[in-house]
């Protein structure tokens, strides 16, 4: 355990705890009291850390609105207001989102090396841009990155995001045939790497952006860039 203040490893641990059962500590170095939440994205939360992040699966995970959250946590005996939920999913989502990019960074799985790359088009705080996303043949997420255009140097940024995320270059890539792709593959990936221009072997991917699309439909936008990685 870190001094939350200074960073300082010379910390001794206290008897007491906070009201929510976390534990307290002292720093030798700054002479500063911290707990296990401090400085983390949800010190002074109204709820326990655990709680917060089932609710953020949740939103994630399944086709519910924020006041959907709000009615259930209610059920439950705990006042939410949709706000907080809100509130939650900004804060937790880059971090959950850089923690699976450095789960998925030098992985190399069999089905990996095959990707599906498609693009769909959506409103970000009031502003609609483009998400590009790839998974591999197995339906698991590769990458995720938005961008305002969708033309040759958007291509080129993803498939580098792409290759610095998994930490390898795919052997097959499959797109809709759009005519940033082809270039952006040769010059980024490797000229190596076949490439596909095929709609149907595409299907795979545009299914999977249903799960997105019925997101964004359940609420009116999505309200931060990363609401929209995973």
């Amino acid at each position: 355990m870190k001094c939350a203040c200074c960073g300082s490893k010379a910390v001794t641990e206290r008897r007491e705890v906070t009201a929510r059962g976390y534990r307290r500590f002292r720093c030798r170095t700054c002479g500063r009291q911290f707990n296990e939440r401090s400085g983390g994205v949800l010190n002074r939360t109204c709820l326990p850390s655990d709680v917060i992040a089932f609710v953020v699966f949740c939103r994630l995970r399944y086709r519910l609105t924020l006041r959907d959250l709000s009615e259930i946590m209610a059920l439950r005996g705990l006042e939410v207001s949709h706000e907080a939920v809100r509130d939650w999913e900004a804060k937790l989502l880059p971090v959950i989102s850089d923690a699976l990019r450095k789960r998925r960074h030098g992985r190399r799985r069999g089905c990996g090396t095959r990707w599906y790359v498609d693009e769909i088009y959506l409103k970000v705080r009031s502003r609609w841009c483009y998400l590009y996303r790839a998974i591999d043949r197995d339906g698991n997420l590769v990458d995720a990155m938005l961008s305002e255009h969708r033309d040759m140097q958007a291509a080129k940024a993803f498939f580098r995001s792409a290759g610095a995320t998994t930490g390898f270059r795919p052997d097959r890539v499959t797109t809709d045939g759009h005519g940033s792709y082809p270039r952006a593959i040769r010059s980024v990936l490797d000229k190596t790497v076949r490439h596909r221009t095929s709609a149907y072997p595409n299907n795979r991917l545009e299914q999977d952006h249903r799960g997105i699309k019925g997101r964004i439909r359940g609420s009116v936008s999505s309200r931060a860039s990363s609401s929209a990685r995973g």
